[in-house]
């Protein structure tokens, strides 16, 4: 396993551990009904998939891809309606001032979600050549 992957799955289980913080409320708000919900199944998403990609699995990349891909889009309406955010780890954000709500882009957990795919293609390639 090459030191950027060692290093990528790492960052996944840190953010993962951020994620549990989050749930446990030590980090942030409490969280409530379906978000904590959403925010436990991010959290063990992340370790097991940290834990799989540090094992050298595939399947441990493609949780990470899942992980962050959860991440990288949230929406959030001026006044009542759909919303959509999962915010689990760690979250640096280009904001998008629409006429009825807000768009935010994760600019960290789009970063991670590219360099798990380009690890993942890189995989493919050794594979197959």
């Amino acid at each position: 396993m090459r030191e950027f992957d060692k290093w990528l799955a790492r960052v996944l289980l840190l953010n993962s551990a951020l994620t549990a913080g989050v749930v446990f409320g030590w980090l942030g708000e409490p969280q409530q009904g379906g978000a904590l919900l959403v925010l436990v199944m991010a959290a063990l998403l992340g370790a097991l998939s940290a834990a799989m990609a540090l094992r050298g699995w595939r399947a441990g990349w493609w949780g990470g891809v899942l992980y962050y891909a959860l991440q990288v889009l949230s929406y959030y309406p001026y006044a009542e309606g759909w919303s959509f955010s999962v915010k689990a780890g760690l979250s640096i954000g280009a904001v998008v001032h629409l006429q009825h709500g807000l768009f935010v882009i994760n600019l960290v957990a789009l970063a991670l979600l590219l360099a798990m795919a380009w690890v993942l293609r890189r995989a493919r390639r050794s594979t197959v050549a």
